[in-house]
């Protein structure tokens, strides 16, 4: 990492940035964009997770301006349901090696752990696994769900939690999860490993080229309590049509995923503030976090410069400033709707859900995209909601209500 640790122990920063992944690294390249003095910690481990993204979305981060992050041909990907559906949205996934190196670019980084933070009123001290100690005005914490350094809202709110297990096969799987698939919610064949589940969680398939072979993994929509990853082996090699055993024999490698749903927000009245995953991004709709943090870095970096403006001199930033960035009101309310979503998807069967998705992916595209981007505005995502309500058979209405009908019927209305 550049520059060394030396280069920055001591130093009295603009911002210190805590977890150097995509989020962290996002922030901190939008803030030296904007001038700032940042200096990004973290451990310097490669970045392993597959991350998948809408194309359209990748396309419209300027952090990424004239930069290609993606990995290979964008790809058409098709859902089942009772029958398939073809999206028409071309998703991609992401070249971590080329982001990581798009975002670190003239990023002052240090490999090191962080210990702790201790908030004063005029510098903020970070106190280093080295035996180092940075201070700065403004501490920013990346390091993913549950927060390290930053308090929750109310931290006994448990998620949901979308857990997986995959494997990566040397070649496509026979079949229809030979295709790119992004969700297959047919049930797996019954065996002796995978019987009949009954009302365990609803589960998916996903299926798509990697670098390195074929990703097809077997995926928990959303539970609570979570799911162990290792539990869904035997679904994932009955829907493949092999044994557990001669599955890991053929895998390339495997992948293990544990990923909250519906977290709660770190609490705004404190001097460290969250961001990314750590600050609640995991979207409820998809699980995902990296390109809604993309996008909302740069901005977050103008309101670190405006509070940093806001206290002249050395004194620390004001940190209100950025949490009505990082969270903006009209995300919130986005949210909530997304959380009410979330929980009733949550209570369903499989042959409810699959009910559910064939009639939302029935919609226009413009109109299910719309729902799932963390971004759209709360009326927009209202609208959608009342439009699949209406669209869905009466089965699924019952489902939709039978939690808390006034508070449905309320959010979903646009505002």
């Amino acid at each position: 990492m550049t520059p060394s640790s030396s280069s920055n122990a001591g130093r009295f920063h603009d911002v210190v940035i805590i977890g150097d992944g995509p989020a962290g690294s996002a922030l901190a390249q939008a803030c030296v964009m904007r001038g700032l003095d940042v200096v990004l910690i973290g451990g310097d481990a490669d970045w392993s997770a597959t991350y998948g993204a809408w194309l359209d979305e990748v396309d419209r981060l300027s952090i990424l301006t004239d930069l290609d992050v993606t990995a290979g041909t964008p790809l058409d990907v098709w859902a089942w349901t009772d029958r398939r559906h073809e999206l028409h949205r071309p998703y991609t996934l992401l070249d971590n090696a080329a982001l990581r190196s798009a975002l670190r670019r003239d990023v002052p980084t240090m490999a090191a752990k962080v210990l702790s933070v201790a908030s004063g009123s005029d510098r903020h001290r970070v106190i280093l696994d080295t035996d180092e100690e940075l201070t700065a005005r403004l501490v920013i914490d990346a390091t993913g769900w549950p927060a390290a350094f930053a308090n929750r809202t109310h931290g006994d709110g448990l998620p949901f939690w979308q857990t997986a297990f995959g494997v990566v096969l040397a070649n496509p799987p026979v079949g229809d999860l030979g295709q790119p698939t992004l969700m297959d919610f047919r049930e797996p064949p019954r065996t002796p490993a995978a019987p009949r589940r009954g009302r365990t969680p609803a589960t998916f398939a996903y299926s798509l080229p990697v670098a390195d072979g074929w990703l097809v993994e077997e995926t928990v929509l959303a539970a609570r309590p979570a799911v162990e990853p290792v539990a869904l082996l035997p679904l994932l090699a009955a829907r493949l049509h092999l044994e557990p055993d001669d599955m890991l024999d053929r895998a390339v490698r495997t992948e293990y995923v544990r990923i909250p749903m519906g977290a709660s927000h770190p609490r705004r009245d404190q001097a460290v503030v969250a961001f990314g995953a750590a600050a609640g991004y995991v979207n409820p709709t998809s699980g995902y976090s990296v390109v809604h943090s993309m996008q909302m870095a740069p901005a977050v970096a103008v309101a670190i410069a405006e509070s940093l403006k806001a206290r002249p001199g050395t004194h620390v930033a004001d940190s209100a400033l950025v949490w009505n960035v990082v969270w903006p009101i009209a995300h919130r309310r986005t949210r909530l709707l997304h959380d009410y979503g979330l929980d009733m998807l949550g209570q369903l069967d499989g042959a409810a859900v699959r009910e559910f998705f064939a009639t939302f992916f029935d919609l226009p595209l413009q109109t299910w995209s719309t729902y799932m981007r963390a971004d759209s505005s709360p009326t927009d995502v209202g609208r959608v909601m009342a439009q699949l309500f209406r669209a869905a058979p009466w089965s699924t209405r019952r489902r939709l209500l039978r939690g808390h009908p006034a508070a449905f019927l309320r959010l979903a209305r646009p505002s």
